[in-house]
């Protein structure tokens, strides 16, 4: 099989400037790589209890000045029914300006004051910023495939996501995270039938779109686990358009989630070709 090597040794190497040179050893960038792991994770656990779900969490660091910036891109869940007839993201920016309140009250517990750098960047408002042009013209069909599922509290975010994967990149990550989130809610019940039609419904239109040249060419998703409490296991795989994984050339972000539920522990797989 040959030799492995751990994909987080190189995380500080590419998002952090910290240099190999006479002040860091092995050992200062193994512990560094520990701590950084440990703050990024507990920082994500902390948006995802308040309905968010994290993209990019990762630090910056300028050799020069000693300058520390943490960046954070997040996706807010909406419900459908507090903003059905809202027309605009009022509702959500309230509750994301209580969040970011709250969030820096934490931080400056900790010592981490305001006077630090923190970028904070809110993915729905990107996505809610080409909203219309996906579901209106020439593309309002897919709103009416969708809109069997305008009652679902899965719905709004649903719509957001499908915007913002047509205009961003590097989104399978958020794509396993929303399909963990609900699918841990519904999966006891009757609607998780309801709930995996909508996947399909979202797969079969994602790759019918052309957006400022960057169209998806394939998306896949595995979902592999006890569905309904089975005694073995079964893979259900939702697939559209080309996965080329032998070529070294092609750009396929892959993520992996896993779902604990009272079924046990359910596994979602990403790939994306972008």
């Amino acid at each position: 099989m040959g030799q492995k090597s751990n994909p987080n040794s190189f995380q500080l190497s590419n998002k952090t400037a910290i240099t190999s040179g006479s002040n860091h050893n092995t050992i200062e960038y193994s512990t560094l790589l520990k701590e950084h792991l440990n703050v990024s994770s507990n920082l994500i656990s902390f948006f995802e209890k308040n309905s968010c779900l994290v993209k990019d969490c990762f630090f910056v660091i300028n050799n020069e000045k000693s300058f520390v910036t943490l960046f954070i891109n997040f996706f807010v869940l909406k419900r459908s029914k507090s903003l059905k007839h809202s027309g605009n993201l009022s509702v959500v920016d309230s509750d994301v300006s209580l969040f970011v309140q709250k969030f820096f009250n934490i931080l400056s517990k900790f010592g981490y004051f305001s006077s630090k750098r923190l970028v904070l960047q809110n993915l729905n408002k990107i996505a809610f910023k080409y909203q219309k042009t996906f579901f209106s013209g020439e593309h309002l069909f897919l709103k009416k495939e969708l809109s069997m599922f305008s009652k679902e509290i899965y719905f709004e975010s649903g719509l957001f996501l499908f915007c913002l994967m047509n205009t961003t990149k590097n989104t399978s990550s958020l794509i396993a995270k929303f399909i963990a989130r609900f699918f841990k809610i519904f999966h006891r019940t009757k609607k998780i039938n309801k709930f995996l039609l909508f996947l399909l419904k979202f797969i079969e239109n994602v790759n019918n779109l052309r957006f400022q040249n960057n169209k998806i060419k394939g998306l896949k998703i595995q979902i592999k686990g006890r569905f309904k409490g089975a005694p073995r296991s079964k893979v259900r795989t939702f697939s559209k358009g080309r996965i080329p994984l032998q070529t070294i050339s092609s750009h396929i972000n892959y993520s992996l989630t896993h779902i604990n539920t009272s079924y046990g522990i359910f596994g979602v797989k990403v790939w994306v070709f972008e």
